[in-house]
């Protein structure tokens, strides 16, 4: 009989992985068809109804490194140039989602929850006016400042028009959601400036042209990125897409992964391996 040890499986985790194209884990491959990496994966997991695969590689997407050792198998999604590994597809017989949130799956028979936190490329600015006076002021100062970008970033404008609440209250709800916030008082609305308040401590500050207001987030305002997991809940197993993308990856990299990655249905593969004779566990 024909084995595939687990041994063989952690010796090539601990020898650096191996560097594969799409082939190797190709989700429109077809039993017998399968390669050697598919049957080491579903080996690693034994209990798993699905395992990871990949349809393609996006722009950007340069290489899959492979890996699988006892408990856990997948790939590694890596962009050459700066060399940085962004995102991982891995299969666990199970997985925490306690700080996840539930969303919609496309599979049936499949699970999906999310917990992610990211800096989107539209820079938000939140405007919390104090009374009716200075609303209408920022009312026109929008106006002025609309269409307005930071390095190639658009700026989104938010007025908070509820002037009858507390203006400080306001300003802490905004800044839950926004990295900046944009306070004008009656004082402000005389002056013609703005009160810059943010989760930054060097953007902030009084008596500021909005101009100068402007160049103060310009210069403090945080790099795009997309960071957390994606869990994917199944019969005997999960599969998680841990994501650490940053810059222009960052942009586009949840929707190139509900495009690039994919299940390939495990039992078919544990039943062609048995067939041929492999011990999967």
């Amino acid at each position: 009989m024909k084995t595939i040890a687990l041994a063989l499986v952690m010796a090539l985790a601990a020898t650096g992985c191996s560097n594969l194209g799409l082939d190797e884990a190709d989700c429109s491959s077809v039993i017998p068809d399968v390669s050697s990496s598919n049957i080491l994966t579903v080996q690693a997991v034994p209990t798993a109804q699905y395992t990871p695969c990949l349809n393609e590689l996006p722009l950007g997407w340069d290489m899959a490194k492979w890996f699988a050792e006892s408990g856990r198998a997948g790939f590694d999604m890596v962009r050459f140039v700066p060399p940085t590994t962004f995102l991982t597809a891995v299969v666990t017989d199970s997985c925490d989602v306690t700080n996840a949130v539930a969303v919609e799956s496309r599979y049936f028979d499949i699970e999906r929850f999310e917990d992610i936190e990211l800096q989107p490329v539209d820079i938000e600015i939140s405007v919390v006016p104090s009374g009716e006076r200075p609303l209408v002021i920022a009312e026109l100062l929008i106006n002025r400042l609309a269409g307005g970008e930071i390095d190639g970033r658009p700026l989104i404008y938010t007025i908070d028009e509820r002037v009858d609440e507390s203006v400080s209250q306001r300003v802490e709800l905004a800044l839950s959601h926004s990295n900046f916030v944009l306070v004008i008082d009656e004082v402000d609305a005389e002056e013609g400036t703005v009160q810059l308040r943010s989760n930054i401590l060097a953007a902030a500050g009084h008596d500021l042209d909005p101009q100068d207001a402007l160049d103060l987030i310009k210069h403090s305002v945080p790099e795009v990125f997309y960071r957390g997991s994606w869990y994917f809940t199944f019969e005997g197993g999960c599969i998680t897409y841990d994501f650490d993308a940053k810059g222009i990856l960052a942009e586009s990299v949840a929707e190139g992964a509900e495009g690039a990655l994919g299940f390939y249905p495990a039992l078919e593969l544990r039943q062609f391996a048995a067939d041929q004779g492999f011990d999967i566990g």
